[in-house]
């Protein structure tokens, strides 16, 4: 075992982008750490922007993207299936795009028993965020009498793996999206019902608006999450875990001090090795999807650059399972 195959990203002679599916020697991975031969990844919209070279991203070349990933490790085989999510894979370090990774021992978690190798994939970094963000709301009092919980991105990742978590924790769950096309999905997810996004968050002078929401979900970031924290009830709170919309926020104090929300930020990326280990195996356990196959579609790596492609312009929906032992 000398090389492997991997979707690389690199720059040609002439500094122009590049990328697919080349061979590499297996010293690119380096000799510390743990060598894991990989059998699944996902795409993540972070996947999406280092494929294409973001420059706040992809500091060396070439590199090989793939934030999650799911294996075995290379001479422990009897030891079982693990996964890595977040920390440095497929950023700092080579990620799941490849063949192999190879990764601090810290950073590697035991598949849990519940869920096979394939379903923590689905779940990846989407569904471990997803089940962050529910904790903390709970840890805030929200309960399905209070009222409705909006979602925003509700047709990625993250907002489709929490529209279905909710919904089976007994929420009526509305899902905020600009895919309207994709009703019949978010309502097969759980949903109650479906709010168009044309026209939300436009109305940015308000310092608040009519309280709609007990609490909210926002995978979006930006004017999005500023309108969504005008319509939160006496009380409420909001998880913030995405900014595809948008980095910056601007809000007054108003629904801080005035209805007392509480905006809450989530991140799994260097989440402590704790937490992760029990949103696992609450994701095995009370909190395990319903339906897999409803959230994912499958793709081999020759596959990923039209639903890349996709992903960046906003056309992409579901959680993308990346089949890397399969064949090219």
């Amino acid at each position: 075992m000398r090389s492997f195959v991997a979707y690389v990203v690199d720059r040609d002679k002439d500094g122009g982008l590049i990328h697919g599916l080349v061979e590499r020697p297996l010293s690119d991975l380096g000799s510390e750490g743990v060598l894991i031969q990989v059998q699944f990844s996902s795409l993540n919209y972070k996947d999406a922007l280092v494929s294409r070279g973001n420059p706040a991203l992809v500091k060396t070349w070439p590199h090989v993207p793939g934030i999650d990933a799911a294996g075995v490790v290379v001479g422990e085989e009897d030891a079982g299936p693990v996964l890595v999510t977040g920390f440095g894979l497929g950023v700092e370090a080579w990620g799941g795009f490849g063949n192999y990774v190879r990764v601090p021992r810290t950073w590697v978690l035991p598949v849990p028993e519940g869920l096979t190798v394939s379903e923590t994939m689905v779940l990846g970094t989407a569904g471990l965020t997803a089940a962050l963000a529910i904790h903390a709301l709970l840890e805030c009092g929200i309960d399905p009498r209070k009222g409705e919980v909006l979602v925003t991105g509700a047709t990625g990742g993250v907002g489709s793996i929490a529209i279905m978590l909710l919904s089976q924790l007994g929420f009526r769950v509305v899902a905020w999206t600009r895919k309207t096309a994709e009703e019949p999905y978010l309502l097969a997810l759980g949903a109650a019902r479906v709010l168009s996004a044309e026209g939300e968050g436009e109305d940015v002078k308000r310092a608040l608006r009519t309280p709609r929401w007990q609490a909210a979900v926002d995978t979006v970031g930006g004017v999005v999450l500023a309108h969504v924290l005008k319509e939160i009830v006496y009380g409420g709170a909001v998880a913030a875990c995405g900014m595809a919309g948008g980095t910056e926020l601007d809000s007054s104090v108003f629904p801080f001090i005035l209805r007392g929300v509480r905006l809450l930020g989530i991140d799994s990326v260097q989440c402590p090795l704790p937490r992760r280990k029990e949103m696992w195996r609450r994701l095995a356990g009370e909190l395990r999807p319903r339906d897999f196959a409803l959230l994912h579609r499958s793709l081999t790596r020759s596959e990923l650059d039209p639903v890349i492609d996709a992903m960046l312009q906003g056309r992409h929906a579901r959680r993308a399972l990346v089949r890397v032992a399969d064949a090219l």
